[in-house]
């Protein structure tokens, strides 16, 4: 079981992370290109290609898609241990730090 003051911390742990607001909820950038947030629910929401949301998904993790292409993941983080959580931040961030 993971908290919202886990996964803050995780992502804040990567290099140059900056923290603000998408559509005034948590977000979380890495030069420049947001990679991961919270939405309205408490979820954690990471960005990530097509390819890692197929291997990402499973207990607790759903895909998020938009026009039908998946686009990232949503998180129930009382479903996900931290050590996964670890795992998924580390993936979208690489992700989106290209």
């Amino acid at each position: 079981m993971s908290t919202l003051d886990d996964f803050r911390r995780m992502v804040l742990a990567m290099p140059d992370v900056t923290e603000g607001t998408h559509f005034r909820m948590p977000a979380f950038a890495v030069r420049g290109k947001n990679f991961a947030s919270i939405d309205k629910t408490g979820h954690a929401m990471l960005s990530l290609g097509g390819d890692d949301v197929a291997g990402a998904v499973g207990e607790g993790v759903e895909p998020v898609r938009r026009s039908d292409k998946p686009i990232g993941i949503r998180i129930d983080l009382a479903l996900v241990s931290p050590e996964r959580l670890a795992e998924l931040v580390e993936l979208a961030w690489q992700h989106r730090r290209r």
